[in-house]
């Protein structure tokens, strides 16, 4: 491994190199530690230094263009005001970064899949790029590709993003002040309690984008594609006073093990376009209710009896329903992204498992044009369950019995894994 003052040596070369005087030599350096290193208005720029690591370093104003930064180590350094165009950052770390003021237009931000030894195998590893808590406020990052990306709580306000890829990007809690996101791809982002106020959105896909509790102050959606999208100006209706006592019964039962309050019990009610996102409901129940267009975006149903229920295009996005009781309810056009039917193992009173597993119960559930994007079955009853037209792309169904759902017209060849019942 390189030394210090091997290190800065290089980056004195580098710098003849870059002006073509003699003695110049292009930094060449795989996982060089240069953590806490200070400097200034000088350039890097065409360094190839995958894995670096510049964890608390001042690096103010210092040009890192169309370097290779492939898995580079950046937390909370210090980067104010410097230049990454087109520098390859995919797999990189920059939590808790500062940021302000720098320039990442057309960077590569994509999770980046690395070698490692495992023994005397080598063995892929996917890391993905981490910028939580990052200060990018003032950044200029139009055309950067930063899809996948970890942003959470970063701080983004007045960062040029235009004609960005933010496809799949979790900025859950971040500040998107004044942002300008004019063209920006921001399908199936998490944006779910961030700031966009006064943002330009013009041209902007949010198609699947998580905008629950968005403030969009200041902001106009009319040339956005908000399509399949939850929250943001999406309807949905409010818990009318009784349901909303239901649910505070039944919360009050789950938080004292059952010695207060009601579990909630609300058969045969018209809940439609009612929203629930967020809230536990385990073991709830809505059997032949009508729940049309209800939201049950990350909302907690395991064990919940949702038996002949009318739930079309009802939203369950990552809702856990290991357990559920779902028996000839219709779904049809309904998303259901990212859930979990998965089972419950029963316990004794003493609170030790039995053996014995509650399985998720969807015979005769009617799935027709649903999306059941990246789901999992964990060994679900599904006899009679209607598939057809059904998105299951990346759907998990592991050791699930198929033979007796209907399949037809699934995109079944997109499925993770799972035996799928050959036509006959």
């Amino acid at each position: 491994m390189a030394s210090r003052s091997d290190l800065i040596d290089a980056i004195k070369m580098h710098q003849l190199y870059l002006n073509q005087k003699p003695g110049g030599r292009r930094m060449q350096l795989r996982s060089g530690n240069l953590s806490r290193i200070k400097m200034s208005k000088i350039s890097l720029q065409d360094a190839i230094l995958p894995g670096a690591n510049f964890i608390q370093a001042s690096a103010r104003d210092v040009c890192f263009d169309f370097c290779d930064l492939f898995g580079a180590n950046f937390v909370e350094a210090d980067l104010e005001g410097s230049s990454f165009l087109r520098a390859d950052l995919r797999g990189a770390n920059m939590a808790r970064a500062k940021l302000r003021n720098a320039n990442l237009s057309g960077i590569d931000l994509r999770a980046g899949v690395m070698v490692i030894m495992d023994g005397l195998q080598e063995r892929p590893v996917k890391k993905e790029t981490d910028m939580t808590n990052t200060d990018l406020e003032g950044a200029v990052m139009w055309g950067a590709d930063l899809s996948g990306a970890k942003m959470s709580g970063s701080s983004l306000a007045n960062t040029d993003l235009s004609d960005a890829n933010m496809f799949a990007v979790n900025l859950e809690g971040a500040d998107l002040t004044g942002c300008n996101l004019n063209g920006a791809k921001l399908r199936n982002a998490n944006l779910k309690g961030a700031k966009l106020t006064d943002c330009n959105l013009v041209g902007a896909d949010l198609s699947g984008a998580n905008l629950r509790n968005v403030d969009m102050t200041g902001v106009d959606l009319s040339q956005s594609n908000t399509s399949n999208s939850i929250g943001g100006g999406t309807s949905s209706a409010p818990l009318v006073e009784d349901i909303r006592e239901l649910v505070n019964g039944h919360s009050e039962w789950l938080l004292s093990g059952g010695k207060t309050g009601l579990p909630m019990i609300a058969n045969g009610r018209d809940l439609s376009g009612m929203d629930f996102s967020g809230l536990d409901l385990s073991g709830a129940s809505f059997e032949k209710c009508n729940l049309r267009g209800a939201l049950f975006v990350d909302t907690i149903l395991a064990m919940c009896s949702m038996r002949d229920a009318d739930m079309k295009k009802v939203r369950m996005n990552g809702a856990v329903l290991d357990g559920v009781r779902m028996a000839n309810a219709d779904c049809s056009e309904a998303v259901f992204q990212g859930v979990k039917f998965g089972g419950i193992d029963q316990r004794d009173k003493k609170g030790a498992k039995t053996g014995v597993v509650w399985r998720a119960d969807l015979t005769d559930t009617n799935f027709e044009n649903a999306d059941l994007r990246n789901s999992i079955f964990e060994e679900t009853q599904m006899k009679g369950t209607i598939l057809k037209q059904a998105n299951v792309a990346g759907v998990a169904f592991g050791d699930t019995d198929l033979s007796q759902a209907d399949l037809e017209g699934a995109n079944v060849g997109l499925v993770l894994n799972g035996n799928i019942p050959r036509k006959k």
